[in-house]
């Protein structure tokens, strides 16, 4: 499965501390990996800077395969398999109507975890590591809401499940409120 990441940054190994500078952490907290290219390239310029950035890089990197048990799906509901543990972890039963929607159920799971009635950042870490820790590694969703089974954005839990495999240095240009590819060459 070749996947991709953008960045302003040159690095050789993915770093949670700087998790959500980019974009956020509306999909859940990790790194944020793409099946589609275009997506890196446009996500290689930082939401919160005004100014072009001075540079830009193309990952490209690999992951462990998805199953069943070790991902869940933003839209769709939760496998019972990762219910289970979860249930067993945390000691309470998982209420029914978060477990129609993989990104409700990451939601509960960081609330329970520090109790609180709201999913900020600190909730999304606690849900990524408490699911991690179990075995879930991902959270998946679809780029185009429209194609859900097209190409897919990945929020992977634990920066050691993702493994760079080229760096390529890149140019590119705002067209139509998208930055674009121009050029690239590996590093």
């Amino acid at each position: 499965m070749k996947l991709y990441h953008g960045s302003p940054e040159l690095f050789s190994a993915f770093d949670l501390s700087k998790a959500g500078e980019g974009t956020g952490v509306k999909f859940g907290f990790g790194v944020y990996i793409t099946e589609s290219e275009v997506s890196a390239v446009h996500y290689s310029q930082p939401r919160n800077m005004e100014q072009m950035a001075p540079n830009h890089y193309l990952y490209t990197v690999e992951i462990p395969n998805l199953t069943p048990i070790n991902h869940l799906v933003s839209a769709l509901p939760v496998n019972n398999e990762i219910v289970r543990k979860v249930q067993a972890k945390l000691g309470v039963e998982v209420p029914t109507k978060v477990l129609q929607q993989g990104k409700e159920f990451r939601k509960w799971v960081g609330m329970t975890l520090l109790g609180t009635n709201k999913s900020t950042f600190a909730e999304e870490k606690a849900a990524a590591e408490l699911l991690n820790s179990l075995g879930v590694l991902y959270n998946v969703w679809p780029q185009t809401q429209t194609k859900p089974d097209g190409l897919k954005n990945i929020a992977v839990f634990d920066a050691a499940n993702v493994k760079i495999v080229k760096v390529e240095q890149i140019e590119v240009e705002l067209k139509c409120k998208k930055y674009v590819l121009v050029s690239k060459k590996e590093v």
